[in-house]
């Protein structure tokens, strides 16, 4: 049995040590930095966005929203008398997808995130039922009169709370609103809606959570439910 002297002794603690310690700094070190190529997460605290990536991208492959085919400004064909549109309210969608097409650019060309295309895609859906009821002749019934008004606050609320996470997200209702005939017919739009909701014997609640009505119209548009995961 070989016996240790004291520099023998100290040797031996001293690499023990030395183990020790390299082993914790290993166990400590922090892991690589991820790069991401997708937009930095919000940092969520009460609210959540309504659309997951995977929901966003079907909701605009169904409508053929895509930035690599941004509806280009109007243009009359060459050799072609066609006037070019002088009224601003007339409806273009060159691309047939039922998305105004100076709407369609404005969110392909703003949004960097596809959830806030879907979710522009999602709410110009609604105001479109929305102006929809200013030249309608037949009864509206009060369910869907109800259903367009809250509809319609949740959309503003949910924006005005991303909004308080996110201050580079801007709600595009006035790109969608853009000029004083589209914003009285909204207007005189709401007003009939009001006037019928004024006789409902029903008390009228609104969703604690105003984001989810953007969940409930994209369930409606994929005629799918969202899993709760």
């Amino acid at each position: 049995m070989r016996l240790l002297f004291p520099s023998d002794r100290f040797l031996f603690c001293f690499s023990i040590i030395m183990m020790v310690l390299v082993t914790g700094s290993v166990l400590a070190s922090p892991s690589k930095t991820v790069i991401k190529l997708s937009p930095q997460p919000l940092t969520q605290h009460t609210v959540e966005l309504p659309l997951n990536e995977y929901h966003a991208l079907a909701i605009l492959a169904l409508k053929k929203v895509s930035s690599s085919q941004v509806p280009r400004p109007y243009n009359a064909p060459l050799h072609s008398f066609t006037a070019l549109p002088t009224n601003n309210d007339q409806l273009i969608d060159i691309n047939n997808n039922n998305v105004r097409d100076d709407y369609e650019r404005l969110l392909l060309t703003q949004y960097k995130r596809p959830e806030y295309v879907a979710m522009g895609v999602l709410a110009a859906a609604h105001w479109d039922r929305l102006a929809a009821t200013h030249t309608q002749k037949d009864r509206i019934p009060l369910i869907t009169a109800i259903t367009l008004i809250t509809n319609n606050i949740a959309i503003n609320q949910c924006y005005y709370s991303l909004q308080q996470i996110d201050n580079t997200l801007v709600s595009p209702i006035l790109h969608y609103f853009n000029t004083e005939q589209r914003i009285v017919i909204k207007q005189q739009s709401e007003e009939k809606l009001l006037r019928i909701i004024a006789l409902s014997p029903f008390p009228i609640t609104f969703d604690p959570q105003p984001c989810q009505r953007f969940t409930l119209l994209a369930e409606s548009m994929l005629q799918t439910t969202f899993s709760a995961n």
